[in-house]
């Protein structure tokens, strides 16, 4: 298409006002709302179906875009549950609002299931050997030293295998456990050869979500989608006149979103950027409920402290 065909196109379905919804919603249903956008970026359109699940996820996707170009912005929020109250049960909040939700995959209890399913490969690679009658017998390791031996000796760490540890949380306090987790973890990394996964290389606090609004960076991952999904090219100066149609003082022009706002919703669309702002609001667990329009003033008040 033509450049002027483009804009007519666009218009037919963007109209930066719809966005303004984002400002009603809670800090945690924006993280959600830029998840959707990583995940639909991300998604092969083209990508054979190969069962089920696959068409499942094809169908929310186009669901997704669906909504987008019916001019409803909000793919994945307002939440539908109403925020819980706890009043002064402040640690019973913390544990069932974690927004970590990742942590809880690789940090969980050991199952009977578990243990069973370690005691029958310990066994046939003769770690372990069941002493006296079949039945009856106890099961025992298969030397003295070999029974000094750790899980992770045996499974030869990998990214993908756990590291066992025993923990006693009756005789320890949180903060105890907090401490001793924090100088033991670089030596089992240096033990293991494992280095810590790389995380944000820049700083995610409150200015980040003014940014992420201020800068239109959700209304601008839409245009970019639309803009992909139909083979189509939109310049730096036509997301300036979609994206600020109305002449005002916080206009932001081509050059600006070339070299600001497109780098920062790219950025948005990595996990880096969901890992930096679930690691926020799991610091920041108070902020989860609160409304964007709310935390956007609450910068402005840190702003005029400085």
């Amino acid at each position: 298409m033509k450049a002027s065909e483009v804009m007519k196109a666009v218009k037919t379905w963007f109209k930066v006002s719809n966005y303004d919804a984002l400002q009603e919603i809670t800090i945690e249903d924006l993280k959600r709302e830029a998840f959707a956008r990583f995940r639909l970026a991300k998604h092969d359109f083209d990508g054979e179906l190969n069962d089920d699940d696959d068409r499942k996820i094809r169908q929310r996707y186009l669901d997704y875009e669906a909504n987008i170009l019916a001019g409803k912005p909000l793919l994945v929020s307002p939440s539908k549950d109403p925020a819980p109250t706890y009043g002064k049960d402040y640690p019973l909040r913390q544990a069932v609002e974690n927004p970590l939700q990742n942590a809880k995959i690789y940090i969980k209890h050991i199952t009977v299931a578990d243990a069973a399913k370690y005691e029958r490969q310990l066994r046939e690679i003769k770690i372990l050997r069941r002493m006296g009658l079949k039945e009856e017998g106890v099961t025992m390791p298969a030397s003295e030293e070999i029974g000094r031996w750790r899980l992770t000796d045996i499974e030869m760490l990998h990214p993908h295998k756990p590291l066992y540890l025993e923990l006693n949380i009756r005789r320890l306090t949180d903060e105890e456990v907090i401490e001793h987790m924090k100088r033991m973890l670089p030596e089992w990394r240096r033990t293991h050869g494992i280095p810590e996964p790389l995380t944000g290389t820049f700083r995610f606090g409150l200015s980040t979500i003014k940014r992420l609004i201020n800068f239109r960076i959700i209304p601008l991952l839409d245009l970019l989608f639309w803009a992909k999904r139909n083979n189509e090219k939109i310049s730096y100066e036509q997301l300036g006149r979609l994206l600020y149609p109305n002449d005002s003082e916080d206009i932001r022009g081509g050059s600006q979103i070339k070299d600001t706002d497109k780098p920062l919703a790219d950025k948005v669309l990595t996990h880096e950027f969901d890992r930096m702002f679930n690691i926020y609001l799991s610091k920041n667990d108070s902020m989860i409920h609160t409304k964007v329009a709310e935390a956007m003033k609450m910068n402005e008040k840190e702003e005029e402290k400085k």
